[in-house]
């Protein structure tokens, strides 16, 4: 080898060599470069992101549960300083700035409670000042000072958002770029020594920090530097709560995971030495909890935990123990391992008479039994009585304090001086109302169990945990408004519309390996479903499938009613919204139910047709002899009723698929002297019967022509001209001396086909082929009016064919018309908008009732449950439920 060659070599490796230490130093700088090293330990909330361009990003889209707060005015100062922050962070200075690197986000509590935001972020290894003003210039400061800090150099930057004036303080220190508001927070971050002052020195921080994810956004908080912060939001007479909530745990912690439809946060939390109570559930088995399956649906707020034996149980008392710690003593062995709080959203009932704390039991016979051996006898009974099957005790000892006995510090103040037992359940309250609801939704399956959101919420979440919390925000103000502030009070009142888009939050706390997990989760929609208003609800397998039926009870003479669900289970349900019973049918219910007196004895029973079969059942859901009776073929028509002398000698006509029409008589036997009449096409209306001038006809029609029959099946009577009645038209009597039929063709042309055979047509516009027509006196003037659906719109016309309005429902999906007479002269028509699931009711103006759209998910029935003034509408909903609404008869 040459001596030039070998020089050479030697240049080239040195010339490595200092690459190599130049990038090892800037890798050193880089790796160095600790954002957590200038977060002091008085920081109250810490957040930790590898990308905060995309997180400050993901909180200003205008989407999702974050795009509320840009709406709320007494966040209006925060939200515009958040999307001022976007905007500057997305200008190619600062994004250069910000490109990589870990950042810390803290925020300290003041003495007037207010929190102060402090950034430490790791920037480019070659990022100098130069960038950095250059990024300012930029975001377009124009009064820009420096001066020296602890031998660094501090950059203070004064900004105004809307009417607020503040000064930034950004310097870099050791890799690290540092902003905030505060002098003396900067000033310390430049001053301070990381060993002492780091907040991971704080006892349990870095074991928490350790714990979360790796490439999550983070967040933290120290709850004992939070307690100016909660002595702000809570008011001084609550300081004491601001106290247990700063104490309960020392350090929390989690991923944040952000959605459109929410977030949530997981992690673990490390108790303070004072935090008993996080002790237990580090120590207690999580559980899968069942407690909220008998909770109302209008629940609002409830917690429950695991109910753990206390040490040191005291030995049989003297004759000094209270009647309180007797029970408890009594009962405790027998207890089970839960213990629920829960506030319920009860109408007109005192916002503090709304609580219930209730034990889930190992042995309810026993508890019970003790219960009354002590208490039972010196206590009041109430009971619950919602009808003449149901009668439930409810004890009103006037002595609480059995909680406190228990668990004390579990609901503090609470009085629970009344009890009642369901199920495997001891359930104490503070009213009989409270309690007498709890059983009453229970009897009605209206439970969170059943309800749509909270099992949304369910789905989301762990299956067990050592502590539940679940409140809907907007229903719980009532509740928390006696622990917050007035001011904030008044302001979460004043954002109830907001609040209304927050469906649930839940929080969690489980053990896990040795360490308390805790999961926090927000849920959030953008479409808010009203709050009902029903009388009640009452739970179905599975939908509602047909229109309501009311069914006369000939024991008390109260309506019932009865319902298909689409499973087809049949229901009988009284005037309590109770089911009565259940029965599987077959096949799905086709057309109309009917209450015969089969007995001919003042007994009802329920007629009914699916496609094979006939079915008669008594008020106990049991089937009448020889039925269900197969039909002769399977059915095209829905059934039809017909008593021609009013004298309970019933005949059953109904269309099958051979084309033929079959009459039965109530035993569903084919009527003797009946001749099965032949159409040409296929029947799919309901056959009709008529007694015009002394003469009975029944009138069937199929898609292509209209026929009369006499009772023995013949032709009696053929029009003079073609009639085709569309699928969508129902086939009515026009009153008067000169009767008619009336109905409409697939084109909307009204057909009137006289009893001698003359017909008559006229058109008042082009409708469609899925056009829906009846004909009924909707103003009481003794006049029937045409009433039209095509589309979105109805359309009402008088006698003398004049429009009395149309009214657009802005939903092709509608369903109707239907009559409805609340008397005389107060008529309305009902309309069903299928694609939102709406029920409407409109006057022969054109005027929407009072109180509607209603929720409804399936055709509705009115009528009179009780003799209480108003009325009854029956309908089913989507979410199984069938409701109850009270509505009286005025419009809008």
């Amino acid at each position: 080898m040459s001596r030039r060659i070998a020089i050479s070599l030697i240049v080239l490796l040195l010339a490595a060599v200092a690459l190599a230490v130049y990038f090892l130093h800037q890798s050193r700088k880089t790796m160095a470069a600790d954002p957590w090293k200038l977060i002091g330990q008085d920081a109250g909330i810490a957040i930790e992101t590898i990308d905060l361009r995309n997180l400050i990003n993901s909180l200003t889209t205008g989407k999702g549960l974050f795009s509320e707060f840009e709406k709320v005015k007494e966040l209006a100062g925060f939200s515009s300083g958040l999307k001022y922050i976007a905007d500057q962070i997305n200008k190619p200075g600062f994004r250069k700035l910000l490109q990589e690197g870990t950042a810390v986000i803290s925020f300290h509590s003041g003495e007037d409670g207010r929190l102060t935001p402090f950034l430490s972020k790791v920037i480019p290894a070659e990022t100098g000042y130069r960038h950095l003003r250059e990024a300012i210039g930029e975001a377009g400061f124009s009064q820009i000072t420096d001066e020296r800090n602890a031998g660094k150099r501090l950059t203070l930057l004064p900004f105004r958002i809307d009417d607020r004036t503040d000064t930034l303080f950004v310097t870099l220190n050791s890799g690290l770029l540092v902003c905030t508001t505060s002098r003396q927070l900067v000033t310390r971050a430049l001053s301070q020594n990381p060993t002492v002052t780091d907040i991971r020195n704080i006892p349990g921080f870095s074991k928490i920090l350790v714990s979360s994810g790796k490439n999550e956004d983070k967040i933290f908080i120290v709850m004992g530097n939070l307690l100016k912060t909660a002595e702000r939001i809570f008011p001084e007479e609550k300081s004491s709560l601001a106290a247990r909530i700063s104490k309960f745990g020392g350090i929390a912690g989690g991923d944040i995971f952000i959605k459109e439809d929410g977030l949530s946060i997981s992690g673990y939390i490390e108790g303070s030495e004072n935090s008993e109570r996080l002790s237990r559930f580090r120590s207690a088995e999580p559980l899968a909890f069942q407690t909220y399956r008998i909770l109302p649906s209008a629940t609002s707020m409830f917690e429950t935990m695991v109910l753990t034996p206390r040490d040191g149980t005291a030995a049989a008392g003297g004759a000094t123990e209270s009647q309180a710690a007797t029970l408890a003593r009594r009962l405790r062995p027998f207890l089970g391992d839960e213990i629920t709080k829960a506030w319920i959203d009860i109408r007109n009932n005192p916002v503090t008479r709304n609580t219930l704390v209730i034990y889930k039991l190992k042995n309810r016979v026993q508890c019970e039994n003790i219960f009354l051996e002590i208490a039972g006898s010196r206590s009041e009974k109430a009971y619950f009585r919602p009808d003449e099957q149901t009668n439930v005790p409810v004890y009103l000892t006037g002595k609480p304090g059995l909680l406190l006995e228990l668990e004390p510090g579990f609901a503090p103040g609470f009085d629970d001086s009344c009890f009642a037992f369901h199920d495997n359940y001891m359930i104490t309250g503070n009213s009989y109302a409270a309690i007498s609801r709890l059983l009453y939704d229970n009897m009605l399956n209206k439970t969170l169990a059943n309800e749509r959101l909270y099992r949304e919420f369910e789905n989301g979440i762990p299956s067990r945990a050592g502590y539940l919390f679940y409140c809907v925000p907007a229903k719980s103000l009532d509740y928390f408004s006696g622990f917050f502030g007035r001011e904030l009070a008044e302001g979460l009142r004043a954002n109830k519309d907001i609040l209304d888009k927050v469906q649930s939050i839940g929080y969690q706390l489980a053990s896990v390996n040795g360490m308390v997990y805790n999961n926090l989760t927000v849920s959030y929609k953008e479409l808010v479903m009203e709050e009902s208003t029903t009388e009640w609800e009452t739970l179905l397998d599975t939908t509602a499938a047909i229109k309501p039926f009311f069914f006369t009870n000939h024991n008390t003479g109260v309506k019932e009613i009865f319902i298909q669900d689409s499973g087809n289970n049949a229901y009988l349900i009284n005037t309590a919204g109770r089911v009565l019973w259940k029965l599987p049918l077959r096949e799905r219910i086709n057309g109309p139910v009917y209450m015969i007196d089969y007995y001919r004895n003042g007994k009802y029973q329920l007629l009914f047709a699916g496609k094979n079969n006939l079915h008669l059942i008594d008020r106990n859901g049991n089937y009448v002899d020889r039925y269900p009776v197969r039909l002769r073929s399977p059915a095209t028509s829905p059934l039809a009723l017909f008593d021609y002398e009013n004298n309970g000698t019933y005949r059953l006509v109904i269309a099958g698929e051979d084309k033929y029409v079959y009459s039965y008589d109530k035993s569903g036997n084919v009527v003797k002297g009946w001749e099965p009449f032949r159409t040409a096409g296929t029947v799919t209306s309901e056959p009709g019967f008529f007694k015009v001038s002394g003469k009975d006809f029944i009138v069937v029609v199929d898609e292509s022509s209209i026929y009369f029959l006499d009772r023995t099946g013949k032709i009696r009577l053929t029009p003079d001209d073609a009639v085709t009645k569309a699928p969508g038209s129902a086939l009515r009597l026009s009153p008067g001396s000169g009767s008619s039929l009336v109905c409409t063709a697939p084109d909307g042309t009204v057909q009137t086909v006289s009893f001698n055979g003359e017909v008559k047509k006229f058109s008042f516009r082009k409708f469609s082929f899925d056009h829906s027509f009846d004909f009924f006196d909707v103003d009481g003037d003794g006049f029937g009016e045409y009433v039209f659906i095509d589309s979105s719109m109805l359309y009402l016309y008088d006698h003398n064919q004049k429009e009395m309005f149309s009214k657009d429902f802005d939903s092709p999906a509608l369903m109707g018309p239907i009559s409805f007479t609340f008397s005389s002269s107060d008529r309305k028509i009902g309309v069903f908008d299928a694609g939102r699931n709406l029920i409407w009711l409109v006057d022969s103006k054109g005027t929407v009732m009072n109180g509607f759209p209603l929720r409804g998910a399936s055709m509705f029935s009115i009528g009179k449950l009780s003799s209480a003034p108003g009325w009854n509408l029956i309908v089913g909903g989507s979410d199984r439920f069938l409701y109850n609404y009270r509505i009286d008869s005025s419009v809008k």
